[in-house]
Protein backbone atom coordinates (compact mmCIF):
# COMPACT_ATOMS: atom_id res chain seq x y z
CA UNK A 1 0.00 0.00 0.00
CA UNK A 2 3.37 2.58 0.96
CA UNK A 3 4.62 1.95 -2.44
CA UNK A 4 1.55 2.20 -4.44
CA UNK A 5 0.33 5.89 -2.66
CA UNK A 6 4.16 6.67 -3.32
CA UNK A 7 3.76 5.67 -7.10
CA UNK A 8 0.27 7.76 -7.18
CA UNK A 9 2.03 10.74 -5.14
CA UNK A 10 4.55 10.99 -7.78
CA UNK A 11 2.12 10.42 -10.73
CA UNK A 12 0.39 13.48 -9.53
CA UNK A 13 3.21 15.65 -8.61
CA UNK A 14 4.28 15.32 -12.44
CA UNK A 15 0.68 15.63 -14.01
CA UNK A 16 0.95 18.96 -11.39
CA UNK A 17 3.41 20.08 -13.25
CA UNK A 18 2.76 19.23 -16.27
CA UNK A 19 -0.67 21.37 -16.29
CA UNK A 20 1.63 23.98 -14.57
CA UNK A 21 3.75 23.92 -17.88
CA UNK A 22 1.01 24.15 -19.88
CA UNK A 23 -0.22 27.12 -18.73
CA UNK A 24 2.99 28.79 -19.20
CA UNK A 25 2.84 27.90 -22.60
CA UNK A 26 -0.24 28.92 -23.04
CA UNK A 27 0.41 32.50 -21.56
CA UNK A 28 3.36 32.95 -23.94
CA UNK A 29 1.76 31.92 -26.85
CA UNK A 30 -0.95 34.47 -25.97
CA UNK A 31 1.56 36.68 -25.28
CA UNK A 32 2.61 36.23 -29.17
CA UNK A 33 -0.49 37.65 -30.09
CA UNK A 34 -0.08 41.48 -28.38
CA UNK A 35 1.63 43.17 -31.40
CA UNK A 36 -1.08 42.00 -33.99
CA UNK A 37 -4.01 42.46 -32.42
CA UNK A 38 -5.33 46.00 -31.24
CA UNK A 39 -6.19 45.87 -27.00
CA UNK A 40 -9.98 47.46 -28.46
CA UNK A 41 -10.21 44.32 -29.93
CA UNK A 42 -8.97 41.75 -27.69
CA UNK A 43 -7.58 43.15 -24.69
CA UNK A 44 -6.46 39.51 -22.97
CA UNK A 45 -2.59 39.50 -24.89
CA UNK A 46 -1.86 43.25 -24.22
CA UNK A 47 -2.34 42.21 -20.50
CA UNK A 48 0.13 39.67 -21.02
CA UNK A 49 2.70 40.91 -23.26
CA UNK A 50 3.48 43.22 -19.51
CA UNK A 51 4.46 40.00 -18.10
CA UNK A 52 6.47 38.49 -21.47
CA UNK A 53 9.85 38.01 -19.35
CA UNK A 54 8.01 36.42 -16.58
CA UNK A 55 6.68 33.51 -19.34
CA UNK A 56 9.80 33.73 -20.96
CA UNK A 57 12.22 33.11 -18.15
CA UNK A 58 9.38 30.47 -16.68
CA UNK A 59 9.67 28.47 -20.07
CA UNK A 60 13.14 28.52 -20.48
CA UNK A 61 13.64 27.11 -16.46
CA UNK A 62 10.63 24.51 -17.81
CA UNK A 63 12.87 23.38 -20.65
CA UNK A 64 15.91 23.59 -18.41
CA UNK A 65 13.93 21.04 -15.54
CA UNK A 66 12.59 18.42 -18.37
CA UNK A 67 15.99 18.00 -19.88
CA UNK A 68 17.52 17.74 -16.35
CA UNK A 69 14.60 14.85 -15.31
CA UNK A 70 15.34 13.67 -18.71
CA UNK A 71 12.02 13.50 -19.96
CA UNK A 72 10.55 14.72 -23.65
CA UNK A 73 8.40 16.77 -21.68
CA UNK A 74 11.11 19.68 -22.48
CA UNK A 75 9.89 19.80 -26.07
CA UNK A 76 6.12 21.52 -25.50
CA UNK A 77 8.33 24.56 -23.90
CA UNK A 78 10.83 24.28 -26.68
CA UNK A 79 8.54 24.39 -28.92
CA UNK A 80 6.51 27.23 -27.45
CA UNK A 81 9.95 29.61 -27.16
CA UNK A 82 10.81 28.99 -30.84
CA UNK A 83 7.65 29.87 -31.77
CA UNK A 84 7.90 33.49 -30.58
CA UNK A 85 11.32 33.95 -32.64
CA UNK A 86 10.78 37.52 -33.95
CA UNK A 87 9.27 38.56 -30.34
CA UNK A 88 12.32 37.40 -28.70
CA UNK A 89 14.24 39.34 -30.90
CA UNK A 90 12.16 42.27 -30.45
CA UNK A 91 13.13 42.24 -26.50
CA UNK A 92 16.60 40.95 -26.11
CA UNK A 93 19.11 43.03 -27.68
CA UNK A 94 22.76 40.96 -28.35
CA UNK A 95 25.58 43.42 -29.31
CA UNK A 96 28.66 43.25 -27.33
CA UNK A 97 31.17 45.93 -27.41
CA UNK A 98 29.21 48.42 -28.97
CA UNK A 99 30.03 51.15 -26.79
CA UNK A 100 34.05 50.70 -26.72
CA UNK A 101 34.31 53.01 -29.03
CA UNK A 102 32.23 55.61 -29.72
CA UNK A 103 33.57 58.69 -32.42
CA UNK A 104 33.08 62.01 -31.29
CA UNK A 105 31.65 62.72 -34.82
CA UNK A 106 28.45 60.84 -33.57
CA UNK A 107 25.54 62.69 -32.90
CA UNK A 108 25.00 61.95 -28.74
CA UNK A 109 20.91 62.03 -28.33
CA UNK A 110 19.28 61.22 -24.74
CA UNK A 111 15.53 60.77 -24.10
CA UNK A 112 14.43 60.81 -20.34
CA UNK A 113 11.38 60.19 -18.59
CA UNK A 114 12.14 63.17 -15.50
CA UNK A 115 9.01 62.77 -13.94
CA UNK A 116 8.20 66.40 -13.35
CA UNK A 117 11.73 66.78 -11.61
CA UNK A 118 10.05 65.33 -8.54
CA UNK A 119 8.27 68.58 -8.46
CA UNK A 120 5.32 66.99 -6.40
CA UNK A 121 8.18 65.88 -3.46
CA UNK A 122 7.36 62.00 -4.32
CA UNK A 123 10.68 61.27 -2.66
CA UNK A 124 10.68 62.54 0.47
CA UNK A 125 12.76 65.33 1.71
CA UNK A 126 13.16 66.30 -1.70
CA UNK A 127 13.11 70.28 -2.86
CA UNK A 128 15.23 71.58 -5.49
CA UNK A 129 17.32 68.47 -5.14
CA UNK A 130 16.36 65.79 -8.32
CA UNK A 131 15.90 68.96 -10.54
CA UNK A 132 19.87 69.78 -9.83
CA UNK A 133 20.48 66.10 -9.87
CA UNK A 134 19.15 65.77 -13.10
CA UNK A 135 20.44 68.73 -14.53
CA UNK A 136 24.04 67.61 -13.53
CA UNK A 137 23.35 64.19 -14.80
CA UNK A 138 23.04 65.57 -18.01
CA UNK A 139 26.07 68.03 -17.99
CA UNK A 140 27.80 65.43 -17.05
CA UNK A 141 26.87 63.32 -20.00
CA UNK A 142 26.64 65.90 -22.56
CA UNK A 143 24.36 65.36 -25.01
CA UNK A 144 23.83 66.79 -28.52
CA UNK A 145 20.24 66.58 -28.19
CA UNK A 146 17.81 65.30 -25.43
CA UNK A 147 14.33 64.75 -25.13
CA UNK A 148 12.44 65.32 -21.69
CA UNK A 149 8.78 63.92 -21.29
CA UNK A 150 6.94 64.68 -18.14
CA UNK A 151 8.87 68.01 -18.36
CA UNK A 152 7.78 70.37 -15.90
CA UNK A 153 8.52 74.18 -15.87
CA UNK A 154 7.39 76.83 -13.48
CA UNK A 155 7.51 80.40 -13.27
CA UNK A 156 10.51 82.33 -11.73
CA UNK A 157 8.98 82.64 -8.25
CA UNK A 158 8.06 78.50 -8.07
CA UNK A 159 10.37 75.95 -9.58
CA UNK A 160 11.67 77.14 -12.67
CA UNK A 161 13.73 74.87 -14.84
CA UNK A 162 14.23 76.33 -18.04
CA UNK A 163 16.20 79.37 -17.28
CA UNK A 164 18.49 76.75 -14.57
CA UNK A 165 18.78 74.46 -17.27
CA UNK A 166 20.09 76.83 -20.37
CA UNK A 167 22.33 77.68 -17.84
CA UNK A 168 24.01 74.54 -16.44
CA UNK A 169 24.50 72.84 -20.26
CA UNK A 170 25.93 73.67 -23.96
CA UNK A 171 22.73 73.92 -25.52
CA UNK A 172 21.32 76.79 -26.53
CA UNK A 173 18.05 75.98 -28.75
CA UNK A 174 14.99 74.53 -27.55
CA UNK A 175 11.14 73.52 -27.73
CA UNK A 176 9.00 73.47 -25.26
CA UNK A 177 5.26 72.40 -25.61
CA UNK A 178 2.85 72.05 -22.86
CA UNK A 179 -0.47 69.96 -22.53
CA UNK A 180 -1.39 71.76 -19.07
CA UNK A 181 -0.90 74.78 -17.32
CA UNK A 182 -2.15 75.35 -13.98
CA UNK A 183 -2.60 79.57 -13.39
CA UNK A 184 0.47 80.58 -15.62
CA UNK A 185 2.22 79.33 -12.51
CA UNK A 186 2.95 75.15 -13.27
CA UNK A 187 3.57 74.21 -17.06
CA UNK A 188 3.11 70.53 -17.90
CA UNK A 189 4.30 69.12 -20.91
CA UNK A 190 7.39 67.95 -23.51
CA UNK A 191 10.67 69.14 -24.27
CA UNK A 192 13.26 69.23 -26.82
CA UNK A 193 16.54 70.34 -26.41
CA UNK A 194 19.85 71.01 -28.67
CA UNK A 195 22.81 72.32 -29.91
CA UNK A 196 21.72 72.43 -33.34
CA UNK A 197 19.36 74.90 -34.47
CA UNK A 198 15.87 73.92 -34.37
CA UNK A 199 14.43 75.44 -37.56
CA UNK A 200 11.01 73.87 -37.31
CA UNK A 201 8.58 73.43 -34.49
CA UNK A 202 4.86 71.25 -34.40
CA UNK A 203 3.03 69.49 -31.70
CA UNK A 204 1.31 65.86 -32.05
CA UNK A 205 -2.11 66.39 -30.42
CA UNK A 206 -4.09 63.53 -28.85
CA UNK A 207 -7.99 63.81 -29.05
CA UNK A 208 -8.34 60.84 -26.61
CA UNK A 209 -5.72 62.54 -23.50
CA UNK A 210 -5.45 65.87 -21.64
CA UNK A 211 -1.94 64.97 -20.56
CA UNK A 212 -0.41 63.11 -23.35
CA UNK A 213 1.01 64.28 -26.56
CA UNK A 214 3.91 64.37 -28.54
CA UNK A 215 6.37 67.14 -30.15
CA UNK A 216 8.93 67.48 -33.38
CA UNK A 217 11.73 69.78 -33.91
CA UNK A 218 13.41 69.72 -37.20
CA UNK A 219 17.28 69.90 -36.60
CA UNK A 220 19.71 71.02 -38.62
CA UNK A 221 22.98 69.24 -38.80
CA UNK A 222 25.57 70.85 -40.66
CA UNK A 223 23.57 70.72 -44.07
CA UNK A 224 21.35 68.20 -43.10
CA UNK A 225 18.08 68.40 -41.55
CA UNK A 226 16.39 65.41 -39.57
CA UNK A 227 13.01 65.74 -37.60
CA UNK A 228 13.24 64.54 -33.80
CA UNK A 229 10.11 63.80 -32.41
CA UNK A 230 8.88 63.18 -28.57
CA UNK A 231 6.35 61.51 -27.29
CA UNK A 232 5.07 60.67 -24.24
CA UNK A 233 1.90 58.00 -24.69
CA UNK A 234 -1.15 56.96 -22.28
CA UNK A 235 0.01 56.23 -18.59
CA UNK A 236 -1.96 53.44 -16.29
CA UNK A 237 -2.80 55.70 -13.40
CA UNK A 238 -1.59 53.02 -10.97
CA UNK A 239 -2.30 54.54 -7.26
CA UNK A 240 0.09 53.70 -4.68
CA UNK A 241 -2.56 51.49 -3.30
CA UNK A 242 -2.85 49.66 -7.01
CA UNK A 243 0.31 49.23 -6.72
CA UNK A 244 0.63 47.54 -3.50
CA UNK A 245 -2.45 45.15 -4.49
CA UNK A 246 -0.40 43.88 -7.59
CA UNK A 247 2.46 43.69 -5.36
CA UNK A 248 0.51 41.63 -2.82
CA UNK A 249 -1.58 39.74 -4.89
CA UNK A 250 1.05 36.62 -5.59
CA UNK A 251 0.79 36.33 -1.44
CA UNK A 252 -1.23 33.08 -0.41
CA UNK A 253 -2.21 35.16 2.62
CA UNK A 254 -3.64 37.75 0.49
CA UNK A 255 -7.44 38.45 0.05
CA UNK A 256 -8.49 39.82 -3.35
CA UNK A 257 -11.34 41.51 -3.43
CA UNK A 258 -13.26 41.73 -7.10
CA UNK A 259 -13.90 45.24 -7.06
CA UNK A 260 -10.36 46.10 -6.61
CA UNK A 261 -9.31 43.73 -9.29
CA UNK A 262 -12.50 45.15 -11.67
CA UNK A 263 -10.90 48.63 -10.66
CA UNK A 264 -7.30 48.27 -11.66
CA UNK A 265 -8.34 46.30 -14.53
CA UNK A 266 -10.42 48.63 -15.90
CA UNK A 267 -7.46 51.06 -15.36
CA UNK A 268 -4.75 48.92 -17.82
CA UNK A 269 -7.90 48.01 -20.37
CA UNK A 270 -8.86 52.06 -20.93
CA UNK A 271 -4.52 52.61 -21.01
CA UNK A 272 -4.08 50.42 -23.60
CA UNK A 273 -7.14 51.23 -25.79
CA UNK A 274 -5.90 54.95 -25.70
CA UNK A 275 -2.73 53.71 -26.60
CA UNK A 276 -3.79 51.85 -29.43
CA UNK A 277 -5.49 54.98 -30.92
CA UNK A 278 -2.46 57.56 -29.82
CA UNK A 279 0.24 54.70 -32.03
CA UNK A 280 -2.13 55.18 -34.93
CA UNK A 281 -1.82 58.84 -34.45
CA UNK A 282 2.19 58.86 -34.17
CA UNK A 283 2.46 56.41 -37.25
CA UNK A 284 0.62 58.79 -39.74
CA UNK A 285 3.18 62.13 -38.29
CA UNK A 286 5.89 60.19 -38.50
CA UNK A 287 4.98 58.99 -42.36
CA UNK A 288 4.22 62.36 -43.59
CA UNK A 289 7.40 63.72 -42.40
CA UNK A 290 9.58 65.00 -45.19
CA UNK A 291 13.01 64.84 -43.27
CA UNK A 292 15.17 61.42 -41.32
CA UNK A 293 13.69 61.12 -37.94
CA UNK A 294 14.33 60.41 -34.60
CA UNK A 295 11.57 58.85 -32.20
CA UNK A 296 11.77 58.62 -28.84
CA UNK A 297 9.50 59.06 -25.88
CA UNK A 298 7.96 57.09 -23.18
CA UNK A 299 5.08 54.58 -24.94
CA UNK A 300 4.27 53.11 -21.61
CA UNK A 301 3.63 49.86 -23.33
CA UNK A 302 6.56 47.21 -24.27
CA UNK A 303 8.04 45.66 -27.37
CA UNK A 304 5.42 43.03 -27.23
CA UNK A 305 2.49 45.40 -27.99
CA UNK A 306 0.37 46.29 -30.53
CA UNK A 307 1.89 50.37 -30.00
CA UNK A 308 5.69 49.39 -30.65
CA UNK A 309 4.12 47.03 -33.50
CA UNK A 310 2.64 50.18 -35.10
CA UNK A 311 5.05 52.89 -34.12
CA UNK A 312 8.51 51.02 -35.41
CA UNK A 313 7.25 49.96 -38.60
CA UNK A 314 9.41 50.38 -40.94
CA UNK A 315 11.91 51.93 -38.30
CA UNK A 316 15.32 51.02 -36.56
CA UNK A 317 15.48 50.39 -33.01
CA UNK A 318 18.47 51.77 -30.97
CA UNK A 319 18.61 49.46 -28.41
CA UNK A 320 18.23 46.63 -30.77
CA UNK A 321 20.77 48.02 -33.27
CA UNK A 322 23.49 48.73 -30.18
CA UNK A 323 22.12 47.68 -26.79
CA UNK A 324 22.59 44.96 -24.66
CA UNK A 325 19.99 41.84 -23.09
CA UNK A 326 16.51 43.48 -21.95
CA UNK A 327 17.77 47.01 -21.67
CA UNK A 328 14.58 47.42 -18.80
CA UNK A 329 13.80 51.47 -18.75
CA UNK A 330 11.26 51.71 -15.67
CA UNK A 331 12.79 52.22 -12.47
CA UNK A 332 9.50 51.28 -10.68
CA UNK A 333 8.03 48.24 -9.35
CA UNK A 334 7.70 46.61 -12.19
CA UNK A 335 10.80 44.37 -13.01
CA UNK A 336 12.62 44.32 -16.81
CA UNK A 337 10.28 46.01 -18.65
CA UNK A 338 11.60 48.51 -21.52
CA UNK A 339 8.69 51.27 -22.24
CA UNK A 340 11.18 53.91 -23.08
CA UNK A 341 12.40 53.69 -26.55
CA UNK A 342 14.79 55.63 -29.57
CA UNK A 343 13.54 54.67 -33.06
CA UNK A 344 14.99 55.94 -36.08
CA UNK A 345 15.45 56.21 -40.13
CA UNK A 346 17.10 54.19 -42.61
CA UNK A 347 19.22 57.85 -42.96
CA UNK A 348 20.45 57.22 -39.45
CA UNK A 349 22.43 54.67 -37.94
CA UNK A 350 22.34 54.19 -34.20
CA UNK A 351 26.44 52.96 -33.56
CA UNK A 352 25.88 52.60 -29.46
CA UNK A 353 23.22 52.84 -26.71
CA UNK A 354 23.21 53.03 -23.18
CA UNK A 355 20.54 52.93 -20.38
CA UNK A 356 21.60 54.64 -17.14
CA UNK A 357 20.73 53.49 -13.77
CA UNK A 358 20.35 56.61 -12.34
CA UNK A 359 17.49 56.79 -9.61
CA UNK A 360 16.40 60.08 -9.91
CA UNK A 361 12.64 59.59 -11.56
CA UNK A 362 10.62 56.20 -12.15
CA UNK A 363 12.62 55.89 -15.60
CA UNK A 364 16.11 55.18 -16.58
CA UNK A 365 17.47 57.85 -18.67
CA UNK A 366 18.63 56.14 -22.32
CA UNK A 367 21.34 57.56 -24.43
CA UNK A 368 21.87 56.77 -28.59
CA UNK A 369 25.03 57.69 -30.20
CA UNK A 370 23.78 58.36 -33.94
CA UNK A 371 25.65 58.53 -37.65
CA UNK A 372 23.85 60.54 -40.78
CA UNK A 373 24.55 58.15 -43.59
CA UNK A 374 25.62 59.75 -46.86
CA UNK A 375 22.94 60.99 -48.67
CA UNK A 376 21.52 58.94 -51.11
CA UNK A 377 18.19 58.70 -53.26
CA UNK A 378 17.30 55.32 -51.26
CA UNK A 379 17.85 56.51 -47.84
CA UNK A 380 16.33 60.16 -47.72
CA UNK A 381 13.85 59.13 -45.10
Amino acid sequence: MTKRKSSFLIVGVKMLLLLINALFILLLLLTYLAPHISPERFFLPSMLGLFYPVWLIINILFVIFWLIRLKYYFIFSLAALLAGWNVHVKNIAFNFGTNDEVSTQNIKFISYNVRLFDQFKWSEGQNYFTRDAIFSFINRQSPDIINFQEFFHGNNSYFPTIGPFLQSQRTTYYHVDYVKMVNDKKHYGLATFSRFPIVGKGAVKFDNSTSNSGIYSDILINKDTIRVFNFHLESIRLSNADYQYVTEFIDPGFHSTSSTSQVILGKFKNAFTKRAEQARIVTRAVQQSPYPVIISGDFNDTPVSYVYQQISSGLHDAFLEAGLGFGSTYAGRLPFIRIDYVLHSSAIEAEAFERHKVFYSDHFPVTSYFRLKPKTDELRR
